[in-house]
């Protein structure tokens, strides 16, 4: 998996942790990586209904359950 994006010009980011807004974003994944996205934001939808406090989740813990040497790069879901 790769991720590539492109800065929103704005300047705007999240003032608690840094984040810059992205005006677009490409991932680049193989069949299977997208069918565990699936599953995985699927899963993430599911929790942020059950549990109140749901915050975040990462897309690499997700991987790293099926694959424990996955050391690729990471997608966070945060709920809005």
């Amino acid at each position: 998996m790769e991720l590539f994006g492109t800065p929103n010009t704005s300047g705007r980011f999240r003032a608690d942790d840094g984040v810059g807004r992205l005006s677009e974003a490409t991932l680049h994944l193989s069949a299977s990586e997208m069918l565990k996205l699936s599953e995985f934001l699927a899963k993430c939808a599911r929790e942020t209904r059950e549990f109140d406090l749901w915050d975040h989740e990462h897309f690499a813990d997700f991987l790293r359950l099926s694959d424990n040497a996955y050391d690729g790069p990471d997608l966070i879901v945060h709920v809005a």
